[in-house]
C-alpha cells in the first residue's frame, strides 16, 4: 500500500490539550466524520450555524485568575489550515489554551478544515494565491524534513522564544527537530503514539496475567507478552493475540532504534543495527506462532469486546470516540497499557507523537500563532488546567480511574525516552520501500530480515543521501522556500 499514514484528528480531543490529537500509525486511513467537518458548518435543517462550544464559567474564571504575560494581539486572526476545528461547536468540550488565547490576547483561530488527504493541495493553493494560513498542525510528523526541504514551512525562532523560561520544558524536544540551528516546528509536548488496548474480562476468563500488574511490576516485556499471545491463540477458532495495522511499527520502536533516525539534522538508516534484528526475530516468533491477525482480513476492532483479540494496537484516542468504545466492550472492562519493555534495554522506549504547529511560507500572521502555543505553554504544565482537562475526560468521555491513570503513565513513561520513526517524512520512495517490507516477517517467512535489508538498504540510503545534501545546503533551502510562493497554481482546490 503506496499510502499508510494514519491521522485520526480528534474532534473530542481537541479540548484536552494532555490527550494527543491525533495519531501517526501505519494503517489506512478510518474515517471519522466528526473530524472532517466544519463547526461552522450550516444546519440543512434549520439554516442556523452549530454554537461554538463554551467552558463552564467556573472553568471560564479559573483561566481568567492564571497569571499570564500575554500582550493583545495588533491582528487577532490567525488562520488555521487542518482537518480538524480547534473551534469545537456546541455540546463537545472546549480547549483551555483557546479560552486563554481568546480572552487574554484578544485572538481568534479561524479554521479552514479540509479533508486530510488534500491538507497540502490545499497549503500550496492558499500560499500560492497570496492567502497563506498562519498555523499547519505537526501532529502529522510529515513536516521535517521532506517539507521543509521543499520549502513550505518558515523557521520559527523570529517568533518563539524557544529559549526562555516559558519554552524550557520543550526545548530539547524542539532541538531535535531543528535544522542548521533553526526550528520549523512549534512543538508544546508529545504524547504516545499506540497503546496496547485490552479487555479486562477476556484476562480473567482466560486466567491470564494482567498486563497493568505486569506493568506495575517491572514484568511487562516482549518475553510476557508473546507468552500470553501465545497461551491465548487459537487460529482455528478465531482467537488471536495481535491486531492493527500500528503494531509493527510501535513495537519496533521500543528497541529505542527507529529504522530510519533523524540525529543533528541528518537522516540516519539503522536498518542494519543489531537492536532492529533483535526486533525481526520476535516477528519471527509472532509468525510462527500464528498470533497476529492475518493480514487480508484486515483490523477487527469489535473482536476485542467478543473475545476473540487478547490485544489491539491503537491509540487511546479510539476511546473517546462513541463509535468505537462499544467494539473493545463495557467501558467498565476496558483497559490499555504501553508497548512492551525490550527485554534488551535498560528503560521503556516508546514510539512518540508530537503536539504543536508550524508557521507555513507567506503566513501573513505568524505572531499570532507564536501567541497561541505560548497559551499552550501556559496551560501545559498548570495545576488548575489539569483539574479542568480531568473532569473533562470524565464527564464528556466517561473513563474509569484506571484507564485516566493509565494515560499519566504512558505518557511519563513515553516523555522519558520518546523514539520518532523518519521512514514516512523523507519521501514517498523511503515510506514505500520500508513500511511494507519491514512489517513483512510478522506475516510471512518467504523472506528473512537479512534479504528484506540486502534488498532495500542501498535504495533507501541514496534517498537519505539526497536529502541529507539539500538539508546542508541552507541557501538550496531558501531558494525552495521563494519558489514555493512565486509559482502560479496551475488548478485550484475545488471549494467544499
Amino acid at each position: 500500500m503506496k499510502k499508510r499514514r494514519l491521522s485520526l484528528i480528534m474532534a473530542a480531543l481537541l479540548a484536552v490539550t494532555t490527550f494527543a490529537s491525533c495519531n501517526n500509525g501505519g494503517g489506512g486511513r478510518t474515517e471519522n466524520t466528526d473530524n472532517n467537518a466544519k463547526a461552522s458548518d450550516t444546519s440543512a435543517s434549520t439554516g442556523e450555524t452549530t454554537p461554538p462550544a463554551t467552558l463552564k464559567s467556573e472553568d471560564q474564571q479559573a483561566i481568567q485568575e492564571i497569571e499570564a504575560d500575554l500582550p493583545k494581539l495588533a491582528n487577532p486572526e490567525v488562520k488555521l489550515l487542518a482537518c480538524f476545528d480547534l473551534n469545537p461547536a456546541e455540546g463537545k468540550p472546549k480547549g483551555v489554551a483557546l479560552e486563554m488565547f481568546e480572552t487574554k490576547c484578544g485572538g481568534k483561530i479561524v479554521s479552514d478544515v479540509c479533508p486530510w488527504d488534500s491538507r497540502y493541495d490545499y497549503l500550496s493553493t492558499r500560499v500560492l494565491s497570496g492567502d497563506a494560513p498562519d498555523m499547519f498542525s505537526a501532529e502529522d510528523f510529515d513536516i521535517v524534513p521532506g517539507n521543509i526541504i521543499a520549502g513550505k514551512f518558515q523557521a520559527m525562532d523570529k517568533y518563539v522564544d524557544y529559549n526562555s523560561e516559558l519554552w524550557a520544558p520543550v526545548k530539547t524536544l524542539n532541538d531535535k527537530f531543528s535544522i542548521n540551528g533553526k526550528h520549523y516546528l512549534g512543538l508544546t509536548d508529545t504524547d504516545i503514539e499506540t497503546v496496547m488496548i485490552y479487555n479486562q474480562r477476556t484476562i480473567e476468563n482466560n486466567n491470564l496475567p494482567d498486563p497493568a500488574k505486569l506493568l506495575e511490576e517491572g514484568n511487562w516485556n516482549w518475553d510476557t507478552f508473546i507468552s500470553m499471545m501465545t497461551e491465548f491463540s487459537d487460529p482455528l477458532n478465531g482467537k488471536v493475540g495481535i491486531d492493527c495495522w500500528e503494531f509493527e511499527h510501535s513495537f519496533e520502536a521500543t528497541c529505542g532504534s527507529p529504522w530510519i533516525d533523524f540525529i543533528d539534522g541528518r537522516l540516519v538508516n539503522n536498518l542494519e543495527s543489531e537492536p532492529i534484528a533483535r526486533v525481526q526475530e520476535y516477528y519471527t516468533k509472532i509468525q510462527k506462532g500464528q498470533l497476529r491477525q492475518n493480514r487480508a482480513i484486515g483490523e477487527k476492532m469489535a473482536n476485542v469486546g467478543l473475545g476473540n483479540t487478547l490485544f489491539f494496537a491503537k491509540g487511546y484516542y479510539v476511546l473517546t470516540q462513541p463509535n468505537n468504545v462499544g467494539n473493545f466492550g463495557e467501558m467498565e472492562d476496558i483497559r490499555f497499557v504501553p508497548m512492551p519493555k525490550c527485554p534488551y534495554t535498560d528503560d521503556y522506549y516508546l514510539k512518540a507523537v508530537i503536539k504543536g504547529f508550524a508557521i507555513p511560507t507567506g503566513a501573513k500572521n505568524p505572531e499570532g500563532t507564536a501567541a497561541y502555543l505560548n497559551c499552550q505553554m501556559i496551560c501545559r504544565d498548570n495545576p488548575t488546567v489539569k483539574e479542568i482537562e480531568k473532569n473533562q475526560i470524565f464527564e464528556d468521555y466517561g473513563w474509569n480511574q484506571e484507564m485516566y491513570d493509565m494515560m499519566l503513565k504512558t505518557r511519563e513513561l513515553t516523555s522519558a525516552h520518546p523514539v520518532f520513526d523518519y521512514y514516512k517524512v523523507v519521501n514517498d520512495n523511503v515510506e514505500d520501500l520500508i513500511n511494507g517490507n519491514c512489517k513483512d516477517p510478522c506475516f510471512t517467512d518467504e523472506r528473512s530480515w537479512s534479504q528484506i535489508v540486502g534488498e532495500i538498504k542501498y535504495a533507501v540510503q541514496k534517498e537519505l543521501d539526497d536529502a541529507n545534501a539539500k538539508l546542508a545546503d541552507e541557501a538550496a533551502l531558501a531558494q525552495a522556500a521563494a519558489e514555493a510562493t512565486a509559482t502560479t497554481a496551475a488548478e485550484p482546490v475545488p471549494a467544499e
